[in-house]
């Protein structure tokens, strides 16, 4: 493995009749890379009267955000920028942005990002011309998971026409949610370097990116060329807890879905890319065992929705729903948990098909989950309260059974006798509430919200 003294953000390209954008990046001007994301979404129309000076502000900020990428290959001290300059107040958004969006990757690594992350201006001016939006539309960003599916069903209590978008890959689960929920579906594709997976089999550093910073950046681009206003995610009030601390730094694997994020981000877009743009988690007031509550409402999902991230290579090769989850995962262990006191016998097995808690080898996952042993694992999961809620609620439904799984043996030996009645009603108030303050969710949408 190579060492590097600096990462280039070189330039950026656009190609008005391909809608296609293309981002290019270096290591010391040896190693370069060049990452293109395709804007053209089917069935829809861009703007045609687009301003090319807003376009250079709008892909100067998305550049930055994919950039992220690349740069973990070899985290350098100093990061230059060639294609524009940062204020003080951008230096310290990116600053962030990179430290904290790479804070797993950092502490898997066992890498101290005190040194590193330091972004200097190369001295070419950057475009800075804010647009402005037309369009009252919402967008909504899906994927094939419970809560962006309860963010759609809120949405059409408003009766208004909305959009939903995805990004990355159309992966076939993309098409079979989007057909379910019946509304317009806004693709953007993202072609990565090939260079980045060969360096990967070098030894060249890996790991977790803040993807769901790069999409909102690539979200915003977007809401200028099809002109939309509201861009809403689904991210709860869970994704706000960090795994572990090190160096001084909280390390969450969500943090680019943290209220944190979304209010810096909010910030940012308004002073620099937009000022009508609202970016904003429909769901951020609520923690995931209200939103579990909810979505269990919604049966015409229980057949294609997935939570699990192993199966993707099941599901595309067989184009089918039938493999949607692994059930050993830390994320299913957790949906699962979360869900099961909402629903049938019969429900359980048409969505996970089979009772995880019968599952002596997801021991160790669970007492993680517990918070028993170990960390809360680096992934999409949530807190230990809920799932210590979640597992008393279902305790409660089979505490006459004659036999209980192992699972919840290790619930009642290890968790219950520690739950006095007072914990358990603080916790039922807690993760039952809906939370008003710090959200950004727009006054026209607040009605829609369950109490």
């Amino acid at each position: 493995m190579k060492a590097f003294q600096t990462f280039y953000f070189t330039w950026y390209d656009f190609d008005p009749k391909t809608l296609k954008a293309s981002f290019f990046y270096s290591f010391d001007h040896e190693v370069n890379f060049t990452e293109t994301i395709d804007f053209t979404c089917h069935g829809f129309t861009p703007i045609t009267t687009r301003d090319p000076e807003i376009m250079n502000t709008l892909l100067f900020h998305l550049s930055l955000a994919v950039g992220v990428s690349y740069y973990k290959l070899y985290p350098t001290e100093n990061l230059v920028i060639e294609s524009g300059s940062l204020n003080e107040d951008q230096q310290q958004f990116w600053t962030t942005f990179y430290t904290q969006g790479l804070g797993e990757f950092f502490f898997r690594n066992n890498l101290s990002p005190k040194w590193l992350i330091n972004f200097v201006n190369g001295g070419k001016e950057s475009p800075h011309k804010l647009f402005s939006s037309h369009s009252n539309i919402p967008m909504i960003a899906i994927g094939w998971g419970k809560d962006s599916l309860l963010s759609t069903e809120l949405i059409k209590k408003l009766n208004i026409p909305f959009y939903t978008s995805t990004f990355g890959k159309d992966y076939y689960l993309h098409k079979i949610v989007g057909d379910k929920i019946g509304a317009p579906r806004l693709l953007m594709t993202r072609e990565l370097d090939p260079k980045l997976f060969e360096m990967n089999q070098q030894w060249y550093y890996n790991g977790h990116v803040p993807i769901s910073g790069i999409i909102a950046f690539v979200l915003t681009t977007a809401a200028y060329l099809y002109d939309y206003t509201y861009i809403i995610m689904s991210n709860e009030k869970s994704a706000n807890e960090g795994n572990t601390i090190m160096d001084g730094i909280e390390i969450n694997h969500q943090r680019s879905k943290s209220y944190q994020f979304e209010s810096d981000f909010s910030q940012y877009i308004k002073k620099y890319l937009s000022p009508d743009v609202q970016y904003f988690s429909l769901l951020r007031g609520m923690y995931e065992l209200k939103i579990a509550k909810l979505f269990s409402q919604y049966q015409q999902y229980f057949d294609i929705f997935s939570s699990c991230n192993n199966n993707f290579k099941i599901i595309e090769s067989n184009k089918t729903t039938a493999h949607r989850r692994c059930g050993i995962c830390p994320k299913c262990a957790f949906v699962y948990a979360t869900l099961r006191p909402f629903l049938s016998d019969e429900d359980t097995q048409r969505i996970f098909g089979q009772e995880l808690y019968e599952n002596s080898e997801l021991t160790t996952t669970y007492k993680e989950l517990l918070g028993i042993d170990g960390i809360k694992p680096f992934e999409c999961v949530w807190t230990n309260e809920e799932v210590t809620y979640a597992m008393y609620l279902y305790y409660e439904k089979i505490i006459h059974n004659s036999q209980i799984p192992p699972i919840m043996e290790l619930f009642k030996n290890e968790i219950l006798p520690k739950l006095s009645s007072n914990d358990l009603l603080m916790l039922e108030k807690k993760l039952f509430t809906l939370y008003t303050e710090e959200t950004n969710i727009p006054t026209e949408f607040q009605a829609i919200l369950p109490v």
